[in-house]
């Protein structure tokens, strides 16, 4: 093994110039590079995975600026499917949130704990454990985002749904993995599970990007990775809805066009909040950052494509409206609708 290792160093020691690039003042490429060692050896199976596939791993560490050694719960390379997959840990997303002006804290909640929150403008979480028998049974995760400026973000996710996203993770059918831990690894993945869940409501950050390259993994079982120029790749390879025939449908192009497409049920979107269609008269006007949030929540509870598309469309007004910043959050936005639509496309 010890020459495979020296090997892959030899391998990525000519991509340290770009690593460097990407990761700007946030760590030492060095530093970046002997965590990417130190996982691999800690985790040999990973030499096994398809090269490049180590190499996008450890670009996406480098765009999220995070520590991939598994020892400082940033972040880990795991095997999957004979690729190497990065996966954000829970210290990870407070470390992302950290560089964005924003505090994450969260925890899990068990029976016999006094525990009362609310979602939403006046979102807020009070949790006061009862202290003794760590073994009670955990009844939900709870996670707050909190900032100077603006309201807290709230995300609470019930039993059910942290089984749900169990069920779901491909990393859970390993007897190592730590969903299978009671005592210290699956309160973690449910107090993650959680956290990664503020992003969808959060202002346009990487941590959006992290969160929905974690979510595909873990909750979809795609295979994911970052690209400095091209932002957000899933592999469709791993998808089991792109595995099927795909039925004939609109292309995207016609579906985000402005002319008129065919009716559908009018709650087959459920904007979070109705600010996302404001008034014509421009009464309600958002910035930037809180149209994004808003469209990324309509986004998740889409469920057709053309009427995703009918609504993109129907809020040009809106755009038009706001003064976009220059540094690419309008057409990240756009993108992300984009990908919804072709997604929505292919058959359930």
């Amino acid at each position: 093994m010890s020459q495979a290792l020296v090997v892959l160093e030899n391998q990525l020691k000519p991509l340290a110039p770009r690593f460097a690039e990407v990761l700007g003042n946030t760590m030492p490429v060095e530093r970046l590079m002997r965590t990417v060692m130190i996982s691999v050896e800690r985790l040999p199976m990973l030499l096994d995975c398809d090269r490049q596939s180590i190499f996008n791993a450890a670009m996406s560490a480098a765009c999220l600026g995070i520590e991939v050694d598994g020892v400082t719960g940033q972040g880990y390379l795991i095997p999957f499917k004979g690729k190497a997959q990065l996966v954000i840990g829970y210290k990870g997303y407070n470390t992302l949130a950290a560089r964005s002006g924003l505090t994450v804290t969260g925890g899990v909640v068990r029976e016999g704990d006094e525990f009362d929150f609310e979602e939403g403008d006046k979102g807020f979480v009070r949790h006061k454990k009862k202290l003794g028998d760590p073994g009670r049974r955990i009844i939900a995760a709870w996670a707050v985002a909190a900032a100077k400026d603006r309201p807290p973000i709230v995300s609470v996710l019930g039993i059910d749904d942290i089984m749900a996203i169990k069920a779901k993770s491909p990393g859970a059918k390993r007897s190592d993995s730590p969903w299978n831990d009671t005592a210290i690894g699956f309160p973690a993945m449910a107090e993650k599970s959680a956290k990664r869940r503020l992003a969808r409501s959060m202002p346009l950050n990487v941590m959006q990007m992290a969160a929905r390259m974690d979510e595909a993994f873990e909750e979809q079982g795609q295979g994911a990775h970052i690209s400095p120029d091209k932002g957000l790749i899933i592999d469709a390879e791993f998808s089991p809805i792109a595995a099927r025939e795909k039925s004939p449908a609109p292309s995207t192009a016609e579906i985000l066009s402005p002319s008129p497409r065919p009716a559908v049920p009018t709650d087959a979107v459920r904007p979070a909040d109705p600010s996302v269609n404001p008034p014509a008269d421009g009464s309600a006007t958002l910035s930037a950052a809180d149209y994004c949030a808003k469209w990324r929540t309509t986004i998740d509870s889409a469920t057709s494509a053309a009427q995703l598309g009918k609504a993109w469309n129907e809020d040009k007004a809106t755009r038009d409206a706001i003064e976009w910043p220059e540094d690419g959050s309008f057409a990240a936005l756009k993108n992300d609708v984009m990908k919804a639509v072709e997604f929505l496309k292919q058959p359930a």
